[in-house]
């Protein structure tokens, strides 16, 4: 729908605008006086409405500018995109009974906040009425430059979440929903090892003895599937050798626990147990109890970091092996492997093995068969052995029949 013509222009409390349609929504223009005030959504198809909030935008803007005090703004005002997400933060850290995030989420929360904050700042979006589809779209293209598919996804699905928040709360109208459906990424990018990088991994480990702790926590992400979080919070009291299983416990709910500042939690927010392969086993009964209690320990016997696990695995194991394993240029190779890389080594080796995907969903705490699928990865050298295990034809019809002449 071509834009309406413009109406007079609008004089306000501290500034002149110009006042037009795009697509039955008014826009205030203040580009036309002395100071740029940009061009700006006012959210809503109602001229009495759109004038109202004319008059706060003017406020805003004068407050910004430092020619009006702060207390001219009302609770009426239109909210600040900084402001939107101070409320928002402040409502996710509602605590877990009343279904607010975990730290580790929140802090994710954060992080996004920060990206959109600059975005907005870099293109002149002030207020939350303003941040419309067309800016989400935008928004996405940038963070594609520098972000994930998967990122992207989260970050946008975290701002649609946010608006609608606003709008259930009344603090933004209705029609500043962002109706724009987002396509989730299938495929991880995350690399996934062989197992003949795994075994080279462990062995390099275990020839060093100042590394031979790391290659008892390789062996165990890469045979439990567990997030490094989870691992290096592992007690001797979750290890049950008699049932061969261990226990991955999400303790959010132990109010002594929660006190002390001990209770550990997992992703999904439910506990797991998951069976001892064999060599793990044997790996872990070599290690033996000991007094702090948890059951991977470091060369000197401290307690596991997992930022400082990442950060000794690249130095002391990517990078003395790269080499070994090089990356073709452009691709996605073992350079590029991580710590959770190893959870889908399991992920995908637990379904060679013959695993059914309700197990591997198990052991791997994900209530859903999408993630399941994102973990999994088929290299060509296994697609080719079990293809080769496939038998399409009768025994004596695998002769080729004899090609007849013309």
């Amino acid at each position: 729908m071509p834009r309406k013509p413009n109406e007079p222009p609008i004089a306000c409390e501290y500034f002149i605008w110009g006042l037009f349609r795009r697509n039955g929504v008014y826009y205030a223009d203040g580009r036309g006086g002395k100071r740029n005030l940009g061009k700006h959504s006012l959210g809503t198809r109602d001229r009495d409405e759109a004038l109202e909030r004319l008059k706060q935008l003017d406020r805003q803007k004068a407050v910004e500018l430092g020619l009006a005090d702060a207390s001219v703004l009302d609770s009426t005002e239109l909210v600040s995109i900084s402001d939107g997400w101070r409320l928002y933060l402040e409502h996710s850290d509602r605590g877990e009974v009343l279904s607010g995030v975990s730290p580790p989420t929140l802090r994710r929360y954060e992080s996004i906040r920060d990206n959109h904050i600059e975005f907005c700042s870099q293109h002149g979006v002030t207020v939350w009425n303003e941040f419309d589809k067309g800016m989400v779209q935008r928004f996405s293209k940038w963070l594609g430059k520098k972000h994930a598919a998967s990122t992207v996804c989260l970050e946008l699905q975290t701002v649609k979440s946010l608006v609608k928040w606003l709008i259930e709360e009344k603090k933004l109208p209705a029609d500043c929903e962002i109706k724009l459906r987002l396509r989730r990424p299938q495929d991880s990018d995350t690399y996934c090892y062989s197992s003949d990088e795994v075994s080279r991994m462990v062995k390099h480990c275990t020839i060093s003895p100042h590394l031979k702790w790391l290659g008892h926590v390789i062996l165990a992400l890469a045979h439990l599937g567990v997030r490094i979080s989870e691992l290096v919070g592992l007690r001797w009291s979750d290890i049950h050798l008699e049932s061969g299983m261990i226990h991955i416990a999400d303790e959010r709910s132990s109010r002594r626990k929660g006190k002390a500042g001990t209770a550990r939690t997992t992703k999904g927010r439910r506990s797991r147990s998951i069976p001892i392969h064999p060599r793990l086993r044997k790996a872990i009964e070599s290690l033996g109890p000991n007094s702090s209690g948890f059951v991977f320990r470091d060369a000197n016997g401290k307690a596991l970091c997992p930022g400082r696990v990442l950060k000794l695995f690249i130095r002391e194991v990517i990078e003395p092996l790269k080499n070994e394993f090089p990356t073709p240029a452009g691709e996605n190779g073992f350079e590029h492997g991580r710590l959770h890389s190893f959870r889908h080594f399991f992920c995908s080796q637990a379904f060679l093995g013959g695993a059914s995907e309700g197990e591997i969903r198990e052991w791997l705490g994900h209530a859903n068969s999408r993630m399941v699928e994102r973990y999994r990865h088929l290299r060509n050298e296994d697609a080719q052995r079990r293809m080769a295990q496939i038998e399409f034809l009768a025994e004596e019809d695998e002769e080729d029949p004899p090609i007849e002449a013309a």
